[in-house]
């Protein structure tokens, strides 16, 4: 006696999309099929029971729509007091993170503002009560912008251009080249000043355009950057 497919496919122990792709059918008419929609045409039937392993009239040829099936309404729950709000969490507070120390970059330019006003590095430290080393990176934004508005309200005056010095810029590196290389004739005793305080003093003896080779009254050769270079002056003389 024929069966209805969907029967067929469950006892066969196959899912409706694995019958589908077996019979080469749509899995959606295939739903058709199996829930009585319409009547399964003579060519789907032949494949449907080949992927089936059943004979063509094992199968309804138009399956009984499926019963429905009334479900029980569930029991009325009783209506629970509503809960009282839950106080809110505080959340912990973050203690704020101490400042960064201060940068090289920040105390060279805080020297080379200072030095605009004729302030040196032991004035500079007295003035803000500690040494420059043991500031924090605020401190050191502060008093920079302290000589900066400072800079812009007094704006002190530059000195006067010596005109035997290189003044357009192509002159630039001839007149100090002209002058390291006086000097290293001469022997002297050059006195540096670095952007960070510290000084070094003895003679000449190479450069390029980017450092200085200095030997010191020890015989030890030192090379020094051109950019790390506030000023520099014979011992005794002017910069």
């Amino acid at each position: 006696m024929p069966e209805d497919l969907q029967l067929i496919r469950k006892r066969k122990g196959m899912e409706a999309a694995q019958l589908a792709a077996r019979a080469g059918i749509p899995l959606s008419l295939l739903k058709e099929y199996e829930a009585g929609s319409k009547p399964i045409s003579p060519d789907h039937l032949r494949r449907l029971a080949r992927a089936l392993y059943v004979e063509p009239w094992d199968i309804n040829p138009r399956s009984a729509p499926p019963r429905r099936e009334e479900k029980p309404l569930p029991p009325r729950r009783e209506e629970k007091p509503a809960a009282p709000p839950s106080p809110k969490k505080e959340k912990p507070r973050r203690e704020p993170r101490p400042p960064a120390p201060i940068r090289e970059g920040q105390i060279a330019h805080l020297l080379s503002a200072a030095a605009r006003f004729g302030i040196d590095r032991a004035a500079l430290e007295a003035q803000i009560g500690k040494p420059l080393e043991q500031m924090n990176e605020v401190e050191g934004r502060q008093w920079n912008r302290r000589f900066t508005e400072r800079l812009k309200a007094e704006k002190p005056p530059k000195k006067p251009i010596d005109r035997r010095r290189a003044y357009l810029p192509e002159g630039v590196d001839r007149f100090e080249s002209d002058y390291l290389e006086a000097v290293k004739a001469s022997g002297d005793t050059i006195a540096f000043t670095l952007f960070n305080g510290e000084q070094h003093h003895g003679a000449v003896i190479g450069y390029c355009p980017y450092s200085i080779t200095i030997r010191q009254a020890d015989g030890s050769e030192t090379t020094l950057n051109k950019l790390a270079i506030a000023y520099y002056r014979r011992a005794g003389g002017s910069a």
